[in-house]
């Protein structure tokens, strides 16, 4: 599939499962995806969607899996992804993500995989992160950001 997502796709208020992985899709996540509250899986993942991940996807409280690697998102974690308690699996590996690791990811309690490597992101691993006591599989690697030393797992 081409083109981008429709703005209208938030009107699916029933879905559970959306699923848009490897597919040519281009263009930004539309805002209207946190209409969804449904989902328990959003996967945007292997496309060449761009621009920035909307704060309303904070609204999804009821995903347990967020897998949006693979694309050319840029700015930074949006600090709303705090509110996803549910969220087991979180892979947004593989784009173009600035900044630093919100402290809001010590509310994710029941994560398991925490993948960001390859992406640009900057600054120090919160001390939060050791809330995540279920988690099975944490990479940050190859985080070089805009400084001279970014996120590297040896620091943990």
């Amino acid at each position: 599939l081409t083109g981008s997502i429709p703005p209208e796709i938030g009107n699916l208020t029933n879905l559970t499962s959306l699923n848009l992985g490897e597919n040519q899709l281009t263009g930004s996540i539309p805002p209207e995806i946190g209409n969804l509250t449904n989902l328990t899986g959003l996967y945007l993942y292997d496309n060449g969607l761009t621009g920035l991940i909307p704060s309303e996807i904070g609204n999804l409280t009821n995903l347990n899996k967020l897998w949006l690697w693979g694309n050319e998102f840029t700015g930074s974690i949006p600090s709303e992804i705090g509110n996803l308690t549910n969220l087991e699996s979180f892979n947004f590996n593989n784009n173009q993500l600035t900044g630093s690791i919100p402290t809001e990811i010590g509310n994710l309690t029941k994560l398991i995989t925490f993948d960001l490597n390859n992406n640009q992101l900057t600054g120090e691993i919160p001390s939060v992160i050791g809330n995540l006591r279920k988690l099975q599989r944490f990479d940050l690697s190859h985080n070089v950001g805009n400084t001279s030393r970014g996120i590297n797992p040896t620091d943990l």
